[in-house]
């Protein structure tokens, strides 16, 4: 069965197909030193479809996704490791509601630049 997923962070550890708990460890695995998690996916038609977290240096998280094209990129930022965690399952399970959890702002966003 081909992958329809895969999530790398920094350190390279990658996972096919990750499920909520592979997903729940890999946020919880973020440090200073492993900053980020990247979660595409592999049965989009085209690489432009993935979600990721990075960790700042002030212990909140950016949260991006990319919804297969440039002008479908989006950011915000949260402190809370659970809702990222959520945020990325229901985002990897198509599961609706996922958006309304955060508020989102197109990236780059132009005011900050």
């Amino acid at each position: 069965m081909s992958s329809t997923a895969r999530a790398f962070n920094e350190r390279g550890d990658s996972v096919e197909n990750p499920s909520s708990d592979d997903l729940h460890a890999l946020l919880r695995g973020l440090t200073l030193s492993n900053r980020f998690l990247v979660v595409e996916r592999l049965d989009a038609e085209n690489d432009e479809y993935y979600m990721q977290a990075y960790l700042r240096d002030d212990g909140a998280y950016w949260l991006e996704y990319r919804d297969g094209s440039v002008d479908a990129h989006f950011r915000t930022s949260s402190r809370t490791l659970p809702v990222l965690a959520q945020i990325f399952t229901m985002w990897l399970y198509r599961l609706p509601g996922w958006r309304e959890t955060l508020t989102w702002t197109a990236w780059p966003d132009e005011s900050e630049a």
